[in-house]
C-alpha cells in the first residue's frame, strides 16, 4: 500500500549530487543508469519519533513516478513509499520506521442513539465514519520495525535498484534484539487479527446500510429480523458505544476491535495511561490475552460464516 504521508522530498544541483553519490557510494551503479540509489546508513530504532532518510538520484525524468519499498530479511514488504516528484536531481524520502498500519473500521449505519449523526459537520459529504473511542487515534499506526537486516528498493519505470541497510537498537535500549523482534512479531500477528475484525465489521456495515435504506422505504419484520442477526454478530466485535460518534461515551465494556487495538498499542508506545513495552519482549500476560482474544475471534468468525449462509442475506452480499 502506498504511504505517501512519509514522503518529504528535496532536490539539489548536479555537482552536489555527484559529491554525495561519491561519498556514500552507489554499489557500482553507473552514471548511464536512469537512477542511482544511495547506500543508506544504519538506522537507530528510537521510540520517540523514529525515522530514517533515504536518498536517490534521478538522472533523467522517468515516465512514471518512482516509488520505494522496504523489505525485511524474509522478503516481507514492510512499507511502500511513492514519490511525488519526477524531476532530475537528488531526492530524499523520509520513512517513520513503521510497518503498514492496521485496517480501520468504516461505519456506515445510523446509530439509534444518535439519529442525526450524519448531519454533524465533521461527517458532511462522507458516507463512512471511524469508530468513536477516546484515544483510538493512537492506535492507527503500524509497529516500529524491529532491529535486523532490511533491503531498500527503488523502482524507476522498469528498473529496480536495491541497497541493504540495518536497523539497530540504540545503546540505551532496555531490551535485546531478540526481545524486540518477538514483540514486533506479536504486534504483526495482532495487526492481522485487527484486519480480520475490521473486515467483518465493514462487510456487516455494508449489508446493514442496505437494510437501513430499504427499511426507510418499506419497513417490514423480515428486514428487521435480518438486521438484528447482523447486529448480534457486530456487537461482539464493537460495542454500541463505539458507534455513536461520542469518544467520551465508553461506559459499555470494549469488544474485540478495541481490545485488540489496546493490546497492540501496549506492546509498542503505550496507551497514554500506561507506558508501552516497545523495548521489551512480550509478557506472559500479553501472550495469554492474545490467545484469549483470538479464541473469541475464531468463535465470532464461525458464527459469522454460518450467518452468511442465510438465504435472506444473498441480495445484500452482492453489493460491496
Amino acid at each position: 500500500m502506498t504511504v505517501s504521508r512519509y514522503c518529504s522530498l528535496s532536490k539539489s544541483t548536479t555537482p552536489v549530487v555527484a559529491l554525495l553519490v561519491s561519498a556514500f557510494g552507489a554499489y557500482g551503479q553507473g552514471n548511464d543508469e536512469p537512477a542511482q540509489l544511495v547506500a543508506p546508513r544504519p538506522v537507530y530504532r528510537v521510540l520517540d519519533a523514529p525515522g530514517a532518510s533515504f536518498s536517490y538520484v534521478l538522472n533523467a525524468p522517468p515516465d512514471d513516478p518512482p516509488f520505494l519499498e522496504i523489505h525485511d530479511s524474509t522478503g516481507a514488504l514492510v512499507a511502500s513509499i511513492r514519490s511525488d516528484t519526477m524531476l532530475p536531481g537528488l531526492n530524499r524520502v523520509e520513512w517513520d520506521l513503521r510497518w503498514e498500519p492496521p485496517m480501520q473500521v468504516a461505519l456506515r449505519t445510523t446509530p439509534p442513539e444518535n439519529p442525526h449523526i450524519w448531519e454533524e459537520e465533521r461527517y458532511h459529504g462522507k458516507d463512512t465514519r471511524p469508530v468513536g473511542h477516546k484515544g483510538l487515534e493512537q492506535t492507527q499506526f503500524g509497529p516500529i520495525a524491529a532491529p535486523g537486516h532490511y533491503t531498500l528498493e527503488l523502482h524507476v519505470d522498469a528498473k529496480t535498484y536495491r541497497q541493504p541497510f540495518d536497523i539497530l537498537l540504540p545503546p540505551n535500549s532496555h531490551g535485546t534484539d531478540a526481545d524486540v523482534q518477538a514483540s514486533v512479531r506479536l504486534q504483526l500477528r495482532l495487526r492481522d487479527d485487527i484486519r480480520s475484525v475490521a473486515t467483518m465489521v465493514n462487510d456487516i456495515e455494508r449489508m446493514r446500510k442496505q437494510i437501513e435504506d430499504q427499511r426507510k422505504k418499506a419497513p417490514g419484520p423480515a428486514l428487521e429480523e435480518m438486521d438484528g442477526k447482523l447486529k448480534a454478530v457486530e456487537f461482539k466485535l464493537l460495542s454500541p458505544a463505539d458507534m455513536i460518534g461520542d469518544d467520551k461515551n465508553d461506559a459499555i465494556g470494549a469488544r474485540l476491535y478495541v481490545n485488540f487495538l489496546w493490546l497492540n498499542l501496549s506492546l509498542s508506545t503505550g496507551t497514554g495511561k500506561n507506558a508501552g513495552g516497545g523495548d521489551y519482549a512480550p509478557t506472559d500476560t500479553q501472550l495469554s490475552l492474545t490467545a484469549d482474544l483470538e479464541k473469541e475471534l475464531h468463535a465470532v468468525e464461525a458464527e459469522y460464516k454460518k450467518l452468511l449462509d442465510d438465504p435472506g442475506l444473498s441480495a445484500f452480499r452482492r453489493v460491496k
